[in-house]
């Protein structure tokens, strides 16, 4: 049911692309403040952004917006999360972050062991973040941010942690942009220590107005759940995405 699903919303995603991709490619960053991945900047209002991995992103006014993530929710993993646009002075912009997601298709333990039975529960987590964006000229931006996670469930790798993250968006034209992240979790206990690093480096490409590419990789810890009671953290691998914008 839930491998249907998902074939099914790939297979549409895929055609809207082939569809949108028909026409010249057109600018689709004109500038450096359309870009809303992993800054503080937040849609337009009444703008729409969905992908593949990004969520669908809604601006309510030009300084908040809100998202929710359609294939997850498919799959019984709902995502929620607001984006409010606190200030812009000069090339500096704050926004607070805050998000929430949900599992209904595994359970864990206290120790966040994915288990089933007594003691177990569908593990939850609510992160505030804030991040600050610098413009750096007309065609680099650096963001970088902090905030606590709670975990519903008190389940590791969550607990006790706060998550940090450091971003660099490089637009090549008004068509490519470059973009490498490095995110983490610093434990807050005597023992102080960055745990689950993650990197990323993304290469995008507007295919047409509003529709854009991006093909990259990701090198640390990625952690999945291959069933209901295994685990498995991968150390490199490839990242791909297809997203619009109305």
């Amino acid at each position: 049911m839930v491998r249907g699903v998902t074939s099914t919303v790939l297979k549409a995603l895929v055609l809207m692309a082939c569809l949108a991709s028909a026409t010249p490619a057109a600018a689709e960053w004109r500038r450096s403040h359309d870009i809303t991945l992993n800054t503080a900047y937040t849609l337009e209002q009444g703008a729409v952004e969905i992908g593949i991995l990004t969520p669908l992103s809604v601006g309510v006014t030009d300084e908040v917006q809100v998202a929710i993530h359609p294939i997850l929710l498919l799959l019984g993993e709902p995502y929620v999360a607001l984006r409010w646009q606190m200030t812009r002075v000069g090339a500096v912009t704050v926004a607070t972050n805050l998000g929430a997601s949900w599992s209904f298709i595994r359970r864990e333990n206290e120790d966040g062991v994915p288990a089933s039975g007594a003691g177990t529960g569908f593990p939850g987590v609510v992160q505030a973040t804030a991040t600050v964006t610098f413009k750096l000229g007309d065609s680099w931006l650096l963001s970088a941010g902090a905030g606590p996670a709670i975990d519903f469930l008190g389940a590791d790798p969550v607990r006790g942690l706060a998550e940090v993250h450091l971003s660099a968006h490089w637009l090549l034209d008004e068509s490519q942009l470059l973009m490498a992240q490095l995110q983490g979790y610093v434990r807050l206990t005597d023992r102080s220590e960055l745990v689950r690093p993650l990197g990323e480096l993304l290469y995008a490409v507007a295919l047409s107005q509003g529709v854009s590419l991006a093909a990259g990789a990701g090198v640390g810890e990625f952690v999945f759940e291959e069933s209901s009671s295994e685990r498995r953290t991968l150390n490199l691998f490839p990242i791909i995405d297809l997203w619009f914008r109305f």
